[in-house]
């Protein structure tokens, strides 16, 4: 084997003994790895009950190349090691992190590739395109994000162009939309910068798929109605454009004059409340103009006393101005444009390329359910969590007894339940497939962070597919099913039951049982308090106080502030419902359109299927398709690709219907 031949398949560990030379010749020690092992392995009470947390400190008596080294470790009272503080500056965080998602987004998505015969197709269109992306990308990720310094935004720029060399190099060889699909389901977000890295990623990819590659055409009836449905959306806040809030911060010394007698409880083009000017007379000549900004943002964003989620990000406008709701709109045409390339791409793969194609997926998506289980059973790793896996914030532990919705590596548990959930149903595909050990655990590891999730919801879904497995597969995969039903069995003995103010089953003499939901009815109780949503869903009626354009075309693709600013009703984190997220976003057009497409979906997925196929499939996606009745999918950024891949469930069965692998089970 050759020098080169033996660097290109072991890069990782020739990556290993440089970072190791480096640190030896700078005289680096107290690496953070080697000090948790050594203080782990000094003892068996050590190695099984000692758990240590960390901080990232910009400071460290080593020399500054001495990253990742442990500059000071804090004991409790009792002299036991608790908390490492790691050397790794934020500059230095922002850095690596950049480069860990690239090297990761790059190797799954173009193995196997020729570069350098890529490259050779370089010209003067693709510098075009990445300019155009570049300064889109830039100008709209500025919208929601200061950067500060020169520094972040020379990373930011810099990293994006390797974005936009790896969007070309994909698109020009488009052998898998899976990976990519797949790959944007992980809470990928920058750190520092607080936006999903894919974010400029999917503008390239857009735009070399639409102006180089002609993959996207205007005479596609679905992309049309896509554009058309998004592009409405936005008449709402351009009409509310300039907001009161812009306008203070452009004309602070018109200030007195913007405000004016304007009446704030009823006034739309503004999240601003009475309490909020009143803050502003008081201060508002005190605070300078670098200040204002933020200043009138926070008081803008944090209606009724209620902090805006770090988790919203982009998807959620914090002002009514039209610019703030233009993150929101490229991010979901983005994913509906992958989504149409990856539907097509299904329908038209052979039948042993789409085996091979689950399997990748699979192989890729496995990773989000043993992070989850990995970083929620393990202390140290988990206190990195955050920088480590590209996370908004650390993961949450398994520890039962002190949480009820255990939310793995992502920043909401119901994403999170529905996302292992659906990874079940992939990976039995898969394992129908690809028959083998490996898939088979595939399986049991998605069921087990289904319902160590504690949704009840999802637990009870979760058993009615394993029924339906077993009363249709049994005979063929006797041994697997009866092992996946000992694993569940198993599992729910550790799975703690938590008493709840609100029960699963409720009679109908307890309906609308709660004092301050006495008055004042809907009429969707009746299944908004099985559903435990009663307080969302009434929330979202009485703040939905839409004009004639709202009503029609919605508030706007970043909506939701406008429920808090106008309701009446103590405050959720979200309205909790596909279908009222749709109403407020995109209007009553948007809400037809979107049930004419669930509708023409059931019938691509029952058309010439017999009865009893027919049954059990329209009970499988009616049950999965359910969980968006009480779920704020669209609402987060990984949560518009969770929803996606529900649907895509549903055309990679149908595949296997087609091509007659199903019809005689």
């Amino acid at each position: 084997m050759s020098v080169d031949s033996y660097l290109k398949k072991n890069q990782f560990l020739v990556f290993i003994v440089f970072f190791v030379t480096i640190y030896l010749v700078n005289g680096c020690t107290n690496f953070v790895i080697f000090e948790y092992l050594k203080i782990k392995f000094i003892n068996l009470e050590n190695l099984t009950n000692l758990s240590i947390n960390t901080q990232f400190v910009n400071e460290s008596s080593q020399g500054k190349i001495c990253v990742f080294t442990v500059s000071e470790t804090i004991y409790n009272q009792n002299g036991i090691p608790e908390l490492f503080k790691i050397f790794l500056p934020r500059q230095a965080r922002v850095l690596v992190q950049q480069i860990l998602i690239l090297i990761v987004v790059a190797t799954v998505l173009l193995k196997g590739v020729n570069y350098k015969q890529t490259l050779k197709a370089i010209d003067f269109k693709f510098f075009t395109i990445l300019f155009i992306g570049l300064f889109a990308s830039f100008t709209i990720t500025s919208i929601y994000v200061d950067f500060e310094t020169f520094f972040y935004n020379l990373i930011f720029v810099t990293f994006s162009i390797f974005k936009a060399f790896v969007a070309f190099i994909y698109s020009k060889h488009r052998k898998s939309y899976i990976k990519l699909f797949i790959l944007c389901l992980f809470p990928f977000f920058s750190t520092g910068f607080g936006i999903s890295w894919m974010f400029d990623f999917m503008i390239y990819f857009l735009l070399f798929n639409f102006l180089l590659e002609k993959k996207i055409s205007f005479k596609n009836k679905n992309f049309l109605i896509l554009i058309f449905v998004l592009s409405f959306s936005l008449l709402s806040p351009l009409l509310s454009t300039p907001s009161i809030e812009t306008q203070i911060i452009e004309n602070p010394n018109e200030y007195k004059n913007i405000v004016g007698n304007l009446d704030f409880e009823t006034t739309k083009n503004t999240y601003l409340e009475q309490k909020d000017i009143v803050f502003l007379n008081e201060n508002i000549y005190q605070i300078n103009n670098e200040e204002l900004k933020k200043e009138v943002v926070n008081l803008s964003r944090n209606l009724k006393d209620v902090n805006y989620p770090n988790r919203w990000g982009i998807m959620v406008s914090f002002l009514p101005d039209f610019k703030y709701h233009i993150p929101s709109f490229i991010w979901y045409l983005n994913f509906c444009v992958l989504f149409m390339f990856l539907v097509n791409q299904i329908k038209n793969i052979e039948f042993n390329d789409f085996k091979d194609e689950i399997q990748t997926g699979s192989n890729i998506l496995i990773f989000y359910p043993i992070l989850a289980i990995f970083t929620g059973i393990n202390y140290f790793f988990n206190s990195i969590s955050e920088f480590l896996f590209f996370l908004t914030r650390n993961s949450e532990m398994i520890d039962f007894g002190e949480i009820q919705t255990w939310r793995g590596i992502n920043t909401h548990y119901e994403i999170f339940s529905n996302l292992q959930l659906f990874c079940f149903c992939f990976f039995a595909i898969n394992f129908y497939l690809n028959r083998s050990s490996k898939n088979f655990i595939y399986i049991i590891l998605s069921c087990s962070t289904a319902l160590l999730s504690q949704s009840r919801f999802t637990a009870l879904i979760i058993l009615i597919l394993i029924f339906l497995l077993v009363v249709t597969f049994f005979k063929r995969y006797k041994i697997e099913l009866i092992s996946l039903v000992i694993s569940v069995v198993i599992l729910f003995q550790f799975i703690p039951i938590f008493e709840r103010d609100e029960p699963f089953f409720v009679e109908e003499s307890n309906l609308t049982n709660i004092g301050s939901l006495q008055t004042d009815l809907y009429g969707f109780e009746v299944i908004s308090d099985r559903l435990n949503r009663t307080l969302p869903w009434t929330m979202f009626a009485s703040g939905y106080k839409p004009n004639f354009t709202e009503l029609i075309f919605g508030h706007g693709s970043g909506a939701y502030l406008n429920i808090i600013k106008f309701t009446e009703r103590k405050v959720a984190s979200g309205p909790h419902s596909m279908l009222l997220q749709v109403l407020n976003k995109f209007g009553l057009i948007g809400l037809l359109i979107f049930s004419i497409y669930i509708f023409r979906y059931f019938l691509f997925l029952l058309v010439d299927m017999s009865f009893k196929n027919a049954s059990i499939t329209f009970i499988i996606f009616s049950l999965l398709l359910s969980l968006e009745l009480k779920t704020d999918s669209i609402m987060l950024a990984d949560g518009v690709i969770i929803f996606l891949f529900n649907i895509a469930l549903g055309i990679i069965y149908r595949k296997l219907y087609i091509d007659g692998h199903l019809k005689n089970n």
